[in-house]
């Protein structure tokens, strides 16, 4: 499994606890640079592009999507979405609330020292209860949660080991 951003990322992180295999993380640059194949690549950290096109980082992102099972990507982004829209291979969206997406969050929350959230996909729900951290961040949760799932890893299973 391949993460596309700016490196260093809490998504790739939190995949590494829940999927077995190697997760890379990759820039850009190094995406479109890469050889090798990947059961997934997870796409975040959009870079806005000049025009109403993919921009040069989201190509690279598509260049290694075509040798991945499947792309995750995020819908609340208008990049992501040109990008979903995009992909000649599979796709499975993630969202805070986009019905159209494969996994969305809903009754988002902090609490303390958590982070909550109700998963729905594939018409199952699981409440998800992570540590929220010095800053909490929805959408690494979402896209790592997103990432197990489209590996066909149940929700269930997904959200407990998430927040474990």
């Amino acid at each position: 499994m391949a993460v596309v951003g700016r490196g260093g990322t809490r998504t790739a992180a939190l995949l590494r606890a829940l999927v077995p295999g190697p997760v890379v993380e990759l820039t850009p640059c190094q995406a479109a640079l890469y050889e090798g194949r990947c059961r997934a690549v997870v796409v975040e950290n959009f870079d806005p592009p000049a025009r109403r096109t993919l921009s040069g980082c989201a190509a690279a992102r598509w260049a290694l999507s075509r040798r991945a099972g499947v792309t995750v990507v995020g819908l609340d982004d208008p990049e992501g979405r040109r990008l979903a829209g995009a992909m000649p291979g599979a796709v499975y969206a993630y969202s805070d609330g986009r019905p159209q997406a494969d996994l969305t969050a809903s009754n988002v929350r902090l609490r303390g020292d958590r982070l909550e959230f109700v998963a729905l996909a594939g018409g199952e729900l699981a409440r998800v209860r992570v540590s929220a951290g010095a800053s909490p961040r929805l959408y690494d949760h979402l896209a790592a949660l997103a990432g197990a799932l489209a590996l066909g890893m149940p929700l269930e299973e997904a959200a407990a080991r998430l927040g474990g």
